[in-house]
């Protein structure tokens, strides 16, 4: 798929990876449309970096994502790429008696229902054009369990089981829609959880990264695995116990 000249809306685009993208997007000479659910962060963000534009909206509320979707195809109906970044991480001992039923949830709220919200509410757009592109973002915990991010590592799965059904129905469907699923190792530079460089896991720097996501969105691939993730995906299949074990020691 061309990457240029085109109109491109990345949610979770004011930090860590969606930003990354989205100014690599940027400075291919496309459109591109960062969502956020801080009015404050997406005027800083959209001020330091001249032509990226702003849309205030929460993935984690069906309302919000409505709203979203309803400008997007009023003000943008050529938008033809959905980078689905928007997530949360969060460590927590479900053992402990101080932990609230909704601090077990959040991550579910953004990370998958997010993705799925936001996938359905920009469908019907994405599928008007003559080409279009879904990239989904999971991790390299989708195919290992990180025991001390337990939900986490669930709904990474569920975005990588989601993002394959999804593929598959859109094929069947006959729409010209790419879907691509990024599997991201640990990246500590986006601070997406303070400390994870510390615990002595493989990381990636965030630009390694962006270059093998744009190379698998040009190509149009299924599905990019770089670096750790590739470990972590093939010890799924064959010992993912003795390594979420030694993650819980980390």
């Amino acid at each position: 798929m061309k990457l240029s000249n085109r109109t491109v809306v990345v949610t979770g685009g004011t930090s860590g990876i969606g930003l990354a993208f989205a100014l690599n997007l940027l400075n291919r000479g496309n459109k591109v449309i960062v969502i956020g659910r801080n009015q404050a962060t997406l005027d800083q963000v959209t001020h330091r970096h001249k032509g990226l534009i702003g849309l205030r909206g929460d993935v984690s509320n069906t309302n919000s994502v409505r709203e979203m979707a309803a400008i997007l195809r009023d003000r943008y109906p050529e938008v033809s790429i959905l980078f689905n970044s928007a997530g949360i991480m969060r460590t927590f001992e479900l053992m402990d008696d101080n932990l609230d039923l909704e601090r077990t949830t959040a991550e579910i709220e953004t990370n998958l229902n997010g993705t799925i919200w936001t996938t359905e509410a920009l469908l019907p757009q994405l599928a008007r054009q003559d080409e279009a592109m879904i990239v989904t973002v999971s991790s390299g915990l989708a195919y290992v369990t990180s025991p001390l991010h337990p939900v986490y590592s669930a709904t990474k799965a569920g975005v990588h089981m989601f993002t394959d059904a999804l593929r598959i129905q859109l094929r069947k469907s006959k729409t010209n829609i790419h879907v691509m699923e990024l599997v991201p190792p640990l990246v500590a530079e986006t601070n997406l959880l303070p400390g994870m460089q510390n615990g002595g896991i493989p990381s990636m720097s965030l630009d390694t990264l962006v270059k093998h996501g744009i190379k698998g969105m040009e190509q149009n691939k299924k599905r990019v695995v770089p670096g750790f993730s590739k470990i972590l995906r093939f010890a799924g299949k064959y010992f993912p116990d003795t390594l979420s074990n030694a993650m819980a020691r980390g």
